[in-house]
């Protein structure tokens, strides 16, 4: 099953690319589709080789997964804390603010760093 993602880095155009993981129709009893250890190896080299962190989000009003850098907003002894990210940071807050408009976004967690974004469900 092909799947588009979008690599949302921090000042750069996002880029999009189709990955291939097993299709949930076909899988094996017992397979549920790419397990975490295949999606770690595909995705924390796109996040310079930082621990991921699975965020689920809404891409065009449909469920998604979205990956950042679980670490990105500590500032850590071989770098301080990463830019914030704009885009990813208006995906993750979407949900939240389409169930309660009146929320202050900021009062929300920001993304910060190089989010990997899914346009469907690929964390089961």
């Amino acid at each position: 099953m092909k799947n588009r993602m979008h690599i949302l880095r921090v000042g750069q155009p996002v880029e999009v690319r189709e990955v291939e993981f097993k299709d949930r129709k076909n899988l094996e009893p017992g397979d549920d589709g790419p397990g975490y250890d295949q999606l770690k190896a595909f995705i924390e080299p796109l996040l310079d080789g930082a621990p991921l962190e699975h965020v689920s989000v809404l891409w065009n009003g449909k469920p998604a997964d979205m990956f950042v850098d679980e670490l990105g907003r500590l500032e850590l002894t071989t770098r301080p804390p990463l830019p914030r990210n704009e885009e990813a940071t208006t995906i993750y807050r979407a949900a939240a603010l389409r169930r309660e408009p009146e929320r202050d976004p900021e009062s929300m967690p920001f993304i910060a760093g190089t989010a990997i974004l899914f346009e469907q469900r690929v964390w089961f």
